[in-house]
């Protein structure tokens, strides 16, 4: 059973993403516009054109994304001497007439693929990948992204689960009754990375930063027109700030 704490923080994190809150805006716009007030309505529809204009702009989303994912280099040379990989989960849809590529998302699939290119180089190694079933879905994450690693060539025998962790947190304290303070290798996207390290490091593990999944690379393109991809970018960045955020609250 899912805790409604847990519950209430993704309802949240979905309200205030950028495309939320555009949205948002531009409905109480309409409502200015059909209680005739005209003046208020003007401003809050063009405040709400402006803003989503702007979190789907390139160059806006990668000021918002660089900072997360720059912050940890990445991870070219497999370290040696390392035992485990940890791939945090994402998401997935299960669709037995889909093939399993496809039923992992495409965040999910790319984390898999650098814990996959780490492993490969590592000949005792083992693969960990996590995530529970979500609130519609039969199956864990964890056991779809084990199914997509073997279809990839991994023995199953090298690969653990942790199948019933909810968030990063949870996927840290799994991690903890495996290896203590070892280091491991940790595979995430590189917004992402900031806030899951800092909560394996907060519970006395000992993480190797490999990020993946880059949103913000090479130039800002300042002559494209806003677009789904720049929207995507900026979305990552607020569920970011807005964990970092939650993650303080929970310090006080």
């Amino acid at each position: 059973m899912i805790d409604t704490v847990f519950v209430l923080k993704k309802v949240v994190g979905e309200v205030i993403g950028p495309l939320s809150i555009g949205l948002f805006i531009a409905l109480l716009g309409l409502i200015a516009l059909y209680i005739e007030r005209l003046r208020v309505a003007k401003q809050l529809l063009t405040l709400a054109f402006v803003w989503i204009a702007l979190v789907s702009y390139g160059p806006v989303s990668d000021m918002l994304v660089k900072p997360l994912e720059q912050k940890f280099p990445a991870l070219i040379e497999t370290p040696v001497n390392i035992d485990y990989i940890l791939v945090l989960g994402n998401g997935h849809h299960s669709d037995e007439n889909l093939p399993i590529t496809t039923q992992v998302s495409s965040t999910a699939l790319i984390r898999l693929s650098e814990g996959m290119r780490h492993y490969y180089r590592l000949p005792d190694a083992k693969l960990i990948v996590s995530g529970y079933s979500g609130l519609n879905d039969p199956n864990t994450h964890a056991t779809m992204q084990k199914k997509a690693a073997i279809a990839l060539g991994i023995d199953a025998d090298d690969i653990l689960m942790f199948d019933r962790a909810k968030d990063t947190v949870e996927e840290a304290i799994a991690m903890k009754s495996v290896v203590g303070t070892k280091p491991f290798i940790l595979v995430t996207s590189a917004t992402h990375m900031p806030r899951a390290h800092k909560i394996f490091i907060s519970l006395g593990l000992n993480p190797i930063a490999a990020p993946t999944d880059y949103h913000a690379v090479g130039k800002s393109e300042w002559l494209h027109t806003p677009n789904g991809g720049s929207l995507k970018g900026s979305d990552k960045a607020f569920h970011e700030f807005y964990g970092l955020t939650w993650e303080w609250i929970k310090s006080l």
